[in-house]
Order: structure tokens, then C-alpha cells, then sequence
């Protein structure tokens, strides 16, 4: 008997068009994807130390037109604000023979600082607020009120006063108000509670960028960030510059549970002696912090806002 045998039943001419337009379909879409995507991202970069941060970062920076710079100054504090090219002054640091601020100041090509915000009359705030007031031309100067008795009688203090006095500029009270720079809405914040200590009578100043903020505290501690929890002060703020450069003695669980910062910025010196920042205080920033930066290892920080996305940038230590 013969064996019996199955034929393959070929594809009928229908069938094999069906395929091939099927295929050359795939084709037209995967040309179609890839030239979407190659317009909208550019071209991949081959070079392996580059990352999408990197170019989400380029193209943040070419729309901001707001910069917040937490300058490294050792052990002290100062900040400065452009926005659309007009200056504002937080602190200075303390006085020092490079001139740190001063010479920083020139190179970003500040001739006028609209505003000089100088949160507490501590020397490593306002060490060099006399030169500054010498060297460039100043709107408004705004301080802190603080009884007489905590006036300080400084060579530094009353070396500002002599160069105000040769301007005939005058304090501006803080107080709870608002007002512009550039692009800004600027907030400030007094306390109005009474204290033995200085670091408690510390200007508050939030900037406002569109959808992002940033809070400055001075040295605020414990008993005045109490004060502006119990006055229900609005703190929240996409960056912190944590008070008392970190000290034990400030940024307690409810006051960064009311900021909830994005980025925290501490501000201290290289090996300082006085342990900052505290090693519980930054733990406890980390808890509600999911980035921090600290001026001791990172250098200055800078924060470009567009009024709708951050980048950072940090100078490094030499």
C-alpha cells in the first residue's frame, strides 16, 4: 500500500500581499517613532560620563532668568538673588582677607544691589556689610529690631554705621511684608517675640519664583521657629537654608515638617570648631529633606528657576 503523503498547502497570492503590506506598515511606524523621538530629545549622546540630567539641567539654565546663590563663605552665611538682573543681598559672611563677597559680586558684574537683607547682626553675617554698602550702590537695607541690650558695640557694627552714615542710607524695620525683585515676590518675617539671644531675632525672607520658593532662616533657633509655627507663617519651600548652619540648636522635626523642602542647603565651614553641622540636626534634615547640600564639601550652591523647574549647580571644593 502506498504511504499516503500531506501536501503544505502554499500561500495564496492574497495572503503573501497581506504580509509584506503588513511588514512594510511595522517599517513606516518605527521610522516614523524614531524621528519623533530624535526631533523631541536630539540625538543620543555616546559619551558615557554625560546622563539626561545633564541636559535637562543645559536647557533649565537657558530659560532661567532667576538665580538664588548660597555663596560659600566659610563659616557664615550669605545669599544672593537675581532675578531678570536686579540683586538682592542676603548676609555676607564674616569679614575676610579675600574680600569673598565683595570680589564674587564684581564677578557676576553686580554694580547695585536693589535690596541688603542683612538677617541678624551677627559678625558671621554681616562682616562685611560696611564694604559692601562702600563698594556698591544700595536700595533699601533691611534688619532685624532687637533690644538695646543685644545692639552689638562692635568695630564691624560701627563700621556700618559710619559707612551708612557717608550715604545717608538708613535700617529698613523687617517686618511681615512683601515686595518685588525682578520676577520675585519677596516675603519677609520678624519675630515679634522677646529673646536673650540674637539668633532669635532673625529675618525670616521667603523668594517666590513662579511655582518654586526658597526660605532663608538666618540663625533662627527652636524659640523663634515656635513663634512662626504658632503665628501660622506660611513656610513652606521647595529650598531651605537651614538655620544656625546646622546647629543643634535649630530645625526641629515641626519646623521642617512645615517647610518640607526639596533641597536643604547648610552653610558652615571647612572643619569648623564648632561641630556643624550637628550630626543628629542633619539627620533629622534628611528625614524631610530628600537632597542636601553642604557649603563645607560642596562649594557654592545655585539654584536657576524658570518659575516652573529647579537646576543646581555646585562649585566643588578646590
Amino acid at each position: 500500500m502506498a504511504d499516503s503523503k500531506k501536501s503544505k498547502k502554499k500561500p495564496s497570492r492574497s495572503q503573501k500581499k497581506f504580509v509584506k503590506d503588513l511588514l512594510f506598515s511595522i517599517f513606516v511606524l518605527i521610522i516614523a517613532l524614531a524621528s519623533y523621538y530624535i526631533g523631541k530629545n536630539g540625538l543620543p549622546d555616546t559619551d558615557s560620563s554625560s546622563s539626561s540630567v545633564t541636559v535637562e539641567k543645559s536647557e533649565a539654565q537657558e530659560e532661567a532668568d532667576t538665580t538664588v546663590e548660597f555663596i560659600d563663605v566659610g563659616q557664615g552665611d550669605s545669599t544672593l538673588v537675581c532675578s531678570d538682573g536686579s540683586y538682592m543681598l542676603i548676609d555676607t559672611g564674616d569679614r575676610d582677607s579675600d574680600n569673598t563677597v565683595i570680589n564674587h559680586l564684581e564677578d557676576e558684574g553686580v554694580e547695585e544691589l536693589e535690596y541688603f537683607v542683612i538677617t541678624h547682626m551677627d559678625a558671621d553675617h554681616m562682616g562685611e556689610a560696611a564694604e559692601i554698602v562702600d563698594t556698591f550702590e544700595i536700595g533699601t537695607i533691611i534688619t532685624t529690631q532687637m533690644p538695646d541690650s543685644l545692639v552689638p558695640t562692635t568695630a564691624v557694627y560701627e563700621n556700618l554705621l559710619d559707612s551708612m552714615d557717608a550715604k545717608d542710607l538708613k535700617f529698613h524695620a523687617a517686618a511681615d511684608e512683601s515686595f518685588t525683585l525682578g520676577s520675585c515676590e519677596i516675603q519677609t518675617y520678624a519675630p515679634q517675640g522677646e529673646y536673650s539671644s540674637k539668633n532669635n531675632y532673625s529675618v525670616l525672607v521667603k523668594i517666590i519664583h513662579g511655582e518654586n520658593s526658597f526660605l532663608i532662616t538666618g540663625d533662627c533657633e527652636l524659640e523663634e521657629e515656635a513663634e512662626f509655627l504658632e503665628r501660622n507663617v506660611d513656610l513652606s519651600a521647595d529650598v531651605l537654608k537651614a538655620a544656625h548652619h546646622g546647629s543643634d540648636t535649630s530645625s526641629s522635626s515641626e519646623f521642617l515638617a512645615a517647610v518640607m523642602p526639596s533641597y536643604t542647603v547648610i552653610s558652615c565651614g571647612v572643619d569648623n570648631k564648632y561641630g556643624h553641622p550637628d550630626e543628629e540636626t542633619l539627620i533629622r534634615i534628611k528625614k524631610y529633606s530628600p537632597t542636601v547640600y553642604i557649603t563645607a564639601e560642596d562649594g557654592s550652591i545655585t539654584f536657576l528657576s524658570d518659575g516652573e523647574g529647579l537646576s543646581v549647580e555646585e562649585s566643588g571644593k578646590e
